[in-house]
């Protein structure tokens, strides 16, 4: 029997984790939502993010794929600061929701 609830949790862990995706691109937009997150859109889609929209959004919201509160102020930073410079923004997002939901960026300066 604990062989069985081992092999059980251990399925249940790694099933419930993000399917994590790297994407490059230049930031398109950055569209500010009223739950304190944003969007980012770029100027090319990943074809694992499977949200409708056209560009494709890609979410940054507290509390989805372990982003914090102050996480969101400082990957906005960094959004913006990619826009403005022109320069390829690579982000990881959960592929398996379609909010595509970023938890980590970074600013490639060498683009």
């Amino acid at each position: 029997m604990k062989k069985f609830m081992l092999l059980f949790f251990c399925t249940v862990s790694f099933s419930s984790q993000a399917a994590a995706t790297w994407h490059s691109g230049k930031v398109r937009t950055v569209y500010p939502i009223s739950s304190g997150g944003f969007i980012i859109t770029f100027d090319n889609d990943h074809p694992s993010c499977q949200n409708p929209s056209n560009p494709k959004y890609y979410h940054v919201v507290e509390g989805k794929n372990g982003v914090t509160k102050d996480a969101v102020k400082n990957f906005l930073s960094v959004a913006l600061s990619a826009g403005a410079m022109q320069k390829k923004l690579t982000i990881n997002f959960d592929c398996s929701d379609k909010g595509c939901y970023i938890n980590r960026l970074n600013i490639n300066f060498q683009s």
